[in-house]
């Protein structure tokens, strides 16, 4: 895996990503024999790393790029005792950021950057013997992620056609970050659906909630943030029980669609770290009749929002509730913990056909297992889903980059930087496209 890492968000969420990756090979109680543990930090460090410093310290295999010197140099600094980066895979052009404008970034700054990490890309790729996937990270409100990261993922796929392509989105808060942030975003997500093979969606919004409701943070930081995010990706990412189980295992199992390549992905248990050790950890079947929660059909977003923050019930499906939940394309549950034989993985509960759309194949569900432990976690499981409910946020930010739109507001900071109305509505038609692809799809069950 090669990670692209663009702007402030991106870089940071990369550097904490590489920190978790360090500290779960770090980790003490693996629940496995020393020959397993073994093998699985040996496909680890395969997939995340490349070499070693004279101080045996790992490279990450990553390229950092921005367009201010502050975020990277502070996170090159930051990094721990056992892992750290190539200083040659940093690319930044000190310029004083894109200015929070996607045009400026996938315009002029991505022609002064583009090059340079292309090369340094070459230079990477022409070291593997196997090549499992680009895994891009960013931020969808700002300018630099938006931007350059858009003019990157053409250019990578330009250049590099039957490679697979990953991306992390990080969206903003929909009660704004940036002025900018709704255009920004409409016309990053334009861009990825067409270039990328799978892009994971996070929501800032709800990345907050979690840390305050279920991690009772109650002073949650970007950090925190940046935690959940790197937990949830490296939950789906981390090897599994199939050998084969890299990026493009995970898209032809979750995106195979190319009406459909946009995924979340729900994770669980979460616990306080002050009380890790004295939480109850209950059964496989209560956790993955969460999970199965989670895709409930919301009458609105507080609604799923709240079902998503609830800590998982041991009563939860054994009384008979009727629900209508959100028709799925796909989903993959990625399992990590021991399974005994008084407590094995029930998946029945998420291979229900009411679950997925009626023109879903049989290859709807996939279920991939790791007996180690995760981050000294008894138990851990993510649910890489690719369901209607995507449409919502997305909703959000098009009504309100529409709104903006109308009355034609802060359109000459982008025409200044050669965007034209036509660009803009053309990322609205795809973005509605999609909103409306995934509006439209229907359960099994429904005539």
């Amino acid at each position: 895996m090669l990670t692209l890492q663009f702007g402030q968000c991106g870089n940071q969420l990369g550097h904490n990503l590489f920190s978790k990756i360090s500290a779960d090979l770090e980790s003490s109680n693996t629940g496995v024999s020393y020959k397993a543990n073994y093998e699985y930090a040996e496909s680890t460090v395969e997939k995340w790393f490349d070499g070693m410093t004279g101080g045996a310290r790992h490279f990450a295999r990553a390229i950092l790029v921005d367009t201010e010197e502050k975020v990277v140099k502070k996170i090159s600094k930051e990094t721990n005792a056992s892992w750290t980066y190539r200083m040659s895979n940093v690319v930044c052009q000190s310029g004083g950021g894109c200015a929070n404008n996607w045009a400026y970034g996938y315009k002029i700054n991505s022609q002064r950057l583009s090059n340079s990490v292309l090369n340094v890309t070459r230079q990477e790729l022409e070291k593997l013997d196997r090549f499992q996937g680009f895994l891009l990270l960013l931020s969808s409100a700002g300018g630099t992620g938006s931007g350059i990261g858009s003019r990157m993922v053409e250019i990578l796929r330009e250049e590099y056609e039957t490679k697979s392509i990953g991306a992390a989105i990080v969206l903003p808060f929909t009660f704004g970050e940036v002025c900018t942030q709704n255009y920004n975003t409409i016309l990053t997500l334009a861009e990825f659906c067409d270039e990328a093979d799978l892009s994971v969606l996070f929501e800032n919004q709800q990345m907050h909630a979690m840390s305050t409701s279920l991690l009772k943070n109650s002073n949650t930081t970007l950090c925190d943030i940046n935690s959940i995010i790197s937990e949830n990706l490296l939950a789906a990412f981390q090897p599994t029980n199939n050998a084969r189980y890299d990026m493009n295992f995970l898209i032809s199992k979750i995106a195979a669609h190319p009406n459909f390549r946009f995924v979340t992905i729900k994770s669980t248990p979460y616990v306080p770290a002050t009380s890790l050790q004295y939480e109850l950890t209950h059964k496989w079947d209560v956790y993955v009749r969460h999970l199965k929660q989670t895709l409930r059909i919301s009458k609105s977003q507080t609604e799923l929002t709240n079902v998503q923050l609830k800590t998982p019930n041991p009563i939860l499906g054994k009384t008979i509730v009727s629900h209508m939940y959100s028709p799925c394309v796909s989903n993959v549950l990625v399992t990590r913990g021991k399974s005994m034989q008084n407590d094995v993985v029930v998946l029945e509960d998420l291979q229900k056909r009411h679950l997925y759309s009626d023109w879903s194949t049989l290859e709807f569900f996939t279920h991939l297992h790791q007996e180690r432990k995760f981050l000294n976690r008894d138990k851990f499981l993510a649910l890489v889903t690719n369901n209607s409910e995507i449409h919502r946020p997305l909703n959000v930010y098009l009504d309100k980059a529409w709104s903006s739109y109308k009355f034609a507001a802060f359109l000459h900071q982008y025409k200044q930087f050669g965007l034209e109305e036509d660009d803009f509505l053309e990322a609205f038609a795809k973005v509605e496209n999609i909103v409306q692809e995934y509006k439209n799809l229907k359960s099994f069950s429904e005539n």
